[in-house]
């Protein structure tokens, strides 16, 4: 195994227990809950030819976003559901700075973690995002 496969697969073995984690956790707290259930981690992937950041097309527009929903460390292989990235009106973006949350999608593709050459994680809490309520004023 050569060290960018099995340094990826690494990462994405550790994002997917974190995920898990995130996921089971019930910390059982009297005075602070979570406002909403977080099971996601989301992540960009990172093209080993291009340097760039790997995308498929939900719906015509171009997302960079995953989720990881498994992985086979065996073949070093996982199956990823792509995020849509949501602005603040709740439309549908590919413009990296104008996202204000990801959405899950019922989508997934199967990637070959060899093609990559780093993962970038994100905030969980980008994942499913409520988006803001403007109040007309007085």
């Amino acid at each position: 195994m050569n060290n960018k496969l099995g340094c990826i697969c690494l990462a994405m073995k550790i994002l997917e227990t974190e995920q898990k984690l995130i996921t089971e956790r019930d910390l059982g707290l009297k005075f602070v809950s979570k406002s909403r259930k977080i099971d996601t981690i989301p992540f960009m992937l990172i093209n080993i030819e291009t340097q760039k950041p790997f995308t498929v097309y939900y719906k015509g527009i171009p997302t960079p976003y995953f989720r990881l929903e498994k992985m086979n460390e065996e073949t070093c292989c996982a199956v990823l559901s792509p995020l849509e990235a949501i602005d603040m009106d709740g439309n549908a973006v590919e413009l990296c700075e104008t996202v204000y949350s990801l959405k899950k999608t019922d989508k997934c593709i199967i990637v070959v973690l060899s093609c990559f050459c780093a993962i970038n994680p994100l905030p969980p809490e980008l994942v499913n995002k409520p988006l803001p309520s403007i109040e007309p004023k007085c």
